[in-house]
């Protein structure tokens, strides 16, 4: 993968503990659709401490609440653990696309957000994964706004300009 800028990178996950003893992981997928992860072949994964290193995945198994990856060849315990809390990472132009209406985290964080009658509520700086649907952290001005990912509330997504559309329904104001 050549020289390695985290820049150039997309985290496609995040590792939460390693799993069973051939040195798997569980990881928290960043996108929409965990089962991209069997497309993969090869990762790099940037660890909480700053180490870079390129893993060729061997298997990978659809878990509740996340995705269990294993490598070849396989990580000792030890090397597993050392990657917990770090992010599984592909470089930018190889994000394989999404079907439409479907949107990796990165490309929504950071997005304008406005309301159906032309008023900005502010950026989304989170997203928050309730398990039914998503959940957009919105930071406005004056507040913050919770909104839910669902077809009612979000009416157009523009990747482009990084601008979101949302109609206001009760108790979003």
């Amino acid at each position: 993968m050549g020289e390695w800028r985290k820049e150039d990178f997309v985290a496609v996950g995040y590792i939460v503990k390693t799993h069973g003893i051939k040195g798997d992981i569980k990881v928290i997928s960043l996108s929409d659709n965990p089962r991209r992860y069997s497309t993969l072949k090869k990762v790099c994964i940037f660890t909480k401490s700053g180490m870079t290193k390129e893993y060729h995945i061997e298997r990978v198994i659809m878990a509740k609440g996340g995705v269990i990856v294993g490598f070849k060849p396989p990580l000792t315990i030890a090397e597993a653990e050392e990657i917990v809390g770090g992010h599984i990472m592909v470089p930018a132009d190889e994000v394989p696309g999404l079907e439409r209406g479907h949107y990796y985290h990165f490309e929504i964080i950071g997005m304008d957000v406005y309301t159906t009658d032309g008023r900005n509520l502010g950026k989304i700086v989170d997203i928050m994964e309730t398990g039914s649907n998503d959940v957009y952290i919105v930071k406005g001005s004056d507040r913050e706004y919770l909104i839910p990912a669902i077809h009612d509330v979000i009416k157009e997504v523009d990747i482009r300009t990084r601008r979101m559309i949302i109609s206001l329904i009760d108790g979003l104001t």
